[in-house]
């Protein structure tokens, strides 16, 4: 029975130390993402957010401005827009799209920024996307699938989403917001 016990406390032990090693390593990356917003846009032009979704990079064309909130508490949404096409006019067959949505978020009690993805996709859009890559599976953590593209529901869903996760973590004064 001792040793059983002192099997379950070792266990238990290394689960705790490999919680705060991981959790060490995460703020450090949080951290990261606190720059500037032009170091941002050098990041995302050396293909910081380069993978397969959608159809046509939007490398070399200047991004419509996307509609921002301030009504999330602390946190601001500073940028809102799409990996291969702007959220305003939207892409180019509302009813078949897949996509990674960028969100950039800033709390201004600890004056941090950081950067939030979700793909957003219609049902074609997925099918498209997993036979175009010849994927078996999809698989994304925050993934929001619409009827079809329109900009307001998106919005909601995210900042919903956005509520929900910093309801669950309520806010630090003084540590900036994790990651959810």
């Amino acid at each position: 029975m001792s040793s059983n016990f002192e099997l379950a406390l070792a266990i238990l032990a290394a689960a705790v130390i490999f919680a705060l090693v991981r959790l060490l390593f995460s703020r450090q990356r949080d951290r990261s993402f606190s720059t500037s917003t032009s170091e941002q846009a050098d990041r995302q032009s050396q293909g910081l957010f380069d993978h397969k979704f959608g159809s046509s990079p939007r490398s070399g064309k200047q991004a419509n401005p996307a509609p921002v909130s301030d009504n999330l508490g602390r946190v601001r949404v500073m940028q809102f827009n799409f990996e291969h096409f702007d959220a305003v006019p939207g892409p180019p067959d509302p009813e078949n799209f897949a996509d990674e949505l960028i969100v950039e978020l800033y709390d201004s009690v600890s004056d941090f920024r950081w950067t939030a993805t979700y793909v957003i996709a219609t049902p074609a859009g997925i099918r498209k996307l997993m036979d175009d890559e010849r994927w078996s599976f999809f698989y994304a953590t925050e993934i929001f699938i619409v009827r079809r593209y329109d900009l307001q529901i998106i919005r909601e869903a995210v900042y919903g989403r956005i509520k929900e996760i910093h309801d669950e973590v309520p806010l630090d004064a003084e540590e900036p917001p994790l990651r959810g």
